[in-house]
């Protein structure tokens, strides 16, 4: 007896986005620059402390950034707003341009974040390009208007915001506190002038004036440091000041160089790398007061549940994207999520220190433990992580929360909220059992090369896992048998798919050929009319869900691995968030409607492009 699911009450659905916003974002391990606008100002910079929880935040507003170049030419303000035409370096570093009218100037700047480093760089080039000379302002202007805490909604802070001019360092201090300092940015300019500070109202400028013949060009730089207070930061702006722009960049560049993965397609190698990169720095971060590696949802706050972490989101979409970039990296995420979330593996969001944020038990979310270290075994064949006691012993735990699971009638595995984190209709859903199932699989595989001890022969749990999927699991729809979404065990079952956890995915984890007369009638239903979620005829022709109902581009990523070329033309046109992976778009333009600076899935997206398109 088939159910179609229909929306229930208590679903955390996100907020339709009818404006989209244009703008650019970069950052590194210690901090996100996510909203540079189209004025080429930074409107939020933000740090991540493991001991609060979450992400701490200066910001300005979008009509007063945080920081915001400064140009007047002749005594005439230049207005910057909007006026700057921009483009990526190495798919990471925005640059921007500027022209007068006349054909007298231009103004060019770019913003990168040397990895490794606890700041970034700001390069501000004015260029005379008339005949006639030109006496020229140029520097930086800020607003910081409010500190904030972020964990899902952004908070302020109660306390204070210092600014003030450092004369050891030679640099512009903004420092936050609640009683004691949490955080602080420190801006340094060369060539060096004077700061003009107002700190009541949370405002501060730079700038020098100089005379430009026809034909010259003269460069401003900003170097902005962050760290734990005031004396950390300004020493950190020295550091960074000592190393200079130019090997800094160079720094960057070399970087991004090796770590780009090169494909044939021209139209979707920039898409891959872009979302590479986001999903290396903004799915995963350095904690400003540790140092340790901390994965989070994404460390944008346009993302309507930033700053948390999923098991699922970090194991199985950003975790493939870390290992194309770091083998090494990866290796240290594995290591850090057993050790710090394994106690409440299975719930469904927690905090980023382990604790539980959003309670509700996810099958999915406790199988991506062993699909990540899975990947890794098989990817980089470096068998030394199982000698880790955290990993070993983590196994055994994951193991038992799946028991508890367990019912003997159906032999199915049972869940209480879906992959889209919300309520199911029935216990037992196919594509979780299969992620277990698979999950078992290579468990005893590890018992065979005895990397890992149980008391329970996981080779057969596997196959009767296997044979109880085909017992209650497939069932006939309008193609012929395919495999149900979800089942009671006892006859009754839901015809649906999901993106963030679709059946189109069965093939590409191992549990089933993608020949399969079975999955393929399925993967026919989910791209067909009989599914009430997809959008079959529109300009972006995607799967959608209850949770997000327009289509996502993670849909397209299923249709890949389930060898569905028409993905590749919905990923050619797609515009997304600026370029940059998010939830769901809009049916007919592709812009983002809903999961704006989505870090996670941008792990997806690239490991997708990387592994089918040539």
């Amino acid at each position: 007896m088939e159910h179609n699911p229909e929306p229930e009450d208590l679903l955390t659905v996100p907020d339709q986005i009818t404006n989209p916003e244009k703008l650019s974002l970069t950052g590194n391990e210690y901090l996100s620059l996510p909203q540079i606008s189209s004025s080429a100002g930074i409107v939020s910079l933000n740090v991540l402390r493991l001991d609060q929880r979450g992400l701490l935040e200066f910001s300005g507003t979008e009509q007063t950034p945080l920081v915001e170049p400064l140009i007047s030419v002749n005594d005439s303000p230049v207005e910057t707003a909007g006026g700057f035409e921009w483009h990526y370096q190495l798919n990471w570093i925005p640059e921007f341009r500027l022209k007068d009218d006349g054909g007298g100037w231009v103004a060019e700047s770019e913003i990168f974040a040397p990895p490794g480093y606890k700041g970034f760089c700001w390069r501000l080039r004015f260029t005379n390009t008339g005949n006639k000379p030109l006496t020229v302002n140029l520097g930086w202007q800020g607003a910081w208007k409010s500190f904030n805490y972020i964990v899902f909604n952004r908070r302020p802070i109660s306390g204070s915001r210092d600014i003030r001019h450092d004369r050891w360092t030679g640099s512009l201090i903004l420092e936050g506190s609640s009683g004691l300092p949490l955080a602080a940015l420190a801006l340094a300019a060369e060539p060096a002038g004077k700061w003009n500070t107002d700190p009541q109202e949370g405002n501060f400028s730079i700038q020098n004036s100089f005379y430009l013949e026809p034909g010259r060009e003269y460069e401003a730089r900003l170097y902005g440091a962050v760290n734990l207070d005031a004396d950390g930061a300004g020493t950190t702006s020295i550091d960074l000041r000592r190393h200079g722009m130019k090997a800094l960049k160079e720094h960057t560049e070399q970087w991004l160089k090796s770590k780009q993965v090169n494909i044939e397609n021209k139209t979707l190698s920039p898409l891959l790398n872009r979302n590479l990169f986001f999903c290396y720095f903004y799915s995963l971060a350095r904690s400003l007061d540790s140092e340790d590696l901390v994965p989070v949802t994404s460390r944008s706050p346009r993302y309507y549940v930033s700053s948390a972490f999923w098991s699922r989101d970090t194991f199985l979409w950003s975790f493939p994207a870390v290992m194309m970039v770091d083998q090494d990296r990866a290796r240290d995420l594995l290591v850090n999520v057993y050790r710090r979330h394994i106690k409440n593996a299975g719930d469904h969001a927690h905090y980023i220190n382990g604790t539980v944020l959003y309670p509700g038990f996810e099958l999915d979310e406790l199988a991506a433990y062993f699909i990540a270290l899975n990947h890794y075994l098989d990817r980089s064949e470096d068998s030394s992580i199982m000698e880790e006691k955290v990993i070993r012993d983590g196994l055994d735990i994951l193991v038992e929360k799946a028991f508890e699971r367990f019912d003997p009638q159906s032999g199915l595995y049972s869940t209480f909220l879906s992959p889209s984190d919300d309520p199911v209709t029935y216990p037992y859903l196919t594509y979780n059992n299969a992620l277990l199932q698979r999950s078992f699989h290579f468990l005893s595989k590890l018992q065979e090369k005895e990397l890992w001890n149980h008391k329970s022969d996981l080779a057969i749990l596997s196959r009767e896992l296997l044979q109880a999927i085909f017992d209650h699991c497939i069932v006939q729809g309008p193609f012929g048998t395919m495999f149900a979404w979800a089942v009671d065990g006892k006859g009754r079952f839901t015809l649906y798919d999901n993106p963030p956890g679709s059946l189109q995915l069965l093939a590409c984890y191992g549990f089933c050929s993608i020949e399969d007369t079975v999955f393929k009638n399925t993967v026919r239903w989910i791209r067909s009319f009989n599914n009430k979620y997809f959008h079959q005829g529109s300009n972006f022709e995607e799967t959608g869900s209850m949770h997000a109902e327009n289509p996502w581009p993670m849909g397209a990523c299923n249709d890949l691995l389930a060898c569905n070329a028409g993905a590749v033309d919905f990923l050619s046109r797609v515009k997304m968030d600026n370029g940059f992976f998010c939830e769901s778009v809009h049916p007919e333009t592709g812009q983002v409607s809903t999961g704006a600076a989505f870090a996670s899935g941008a792990g997806l997206l690239a490991w997708t492009i990387k592994e089918k398109v040539e």
